[in-house]
């Protein structure tokens, strides 16, 4: 009994391993066709002269396709920036683009206005710029907060 069952387990895999031929599988004919790509990499460092980098956070980090779409907040991509991360990736098509990045103050009283961060606590300081992203290639940006 065991032996029969056996068998028939057997020859049922056999079936089934060999049933589909490679070129029985179907094509993709969605009509979706992958487009080329190229990749943004932001070292999304933090420092200040003298306000302790514990106290900055990222608070966002944004793409779009052109400075006009980055003021009205219209972004391509946007990062999910925390504190523990200072690496992010966007994989984005040949093309010209602008970044846009921020940090935010979490010191106390008039510390955040010393260091040029405007209003107090959770002040925010912004920088963008332009990029172009070539096919296959990777375009490292370095936002700056001066």
């Amino acid at each position: 009994m065991i032996l029969k069952k056996g068998l028939r387990l057997f020859a049922l895999a056999i079936l089934l391993l060999t049933a589909c031929e490679p070129n029985d599988v179907p094509e993709n004919n969605s009509g979706i066709e992958a487009k080329p790509q190229g990749t943004l990499r932001v070292l999304f460092k933090i420092s200040h002269p003298w306000i302790p980098v514990r106290r900055i956070v990222r608070a966002e980090l944004h793409v779009a396709k052109d400075a006009t779409e980055i003021y009205k907040g219209n972004f391509i991509q946007s990062a999910n920036v925390t504190s523990f991360q200072d690496l992010y990736f966007f994989y984005l098509e040949p093309g010209s683009y602008y970044y846009e990045a921020v940090i935010a103050c979490l010191c106390e009283g008039d510390s955040c206005s010393a260091g040029g961060f405007p209003g107090n606590k959770w002040g925010t300081k912004h920088t963008m710029g332009k990029f172009n992203i070539e096919e296959d290639k990777v375009v490292q940006i370095i936002p700056s907060f001066q």
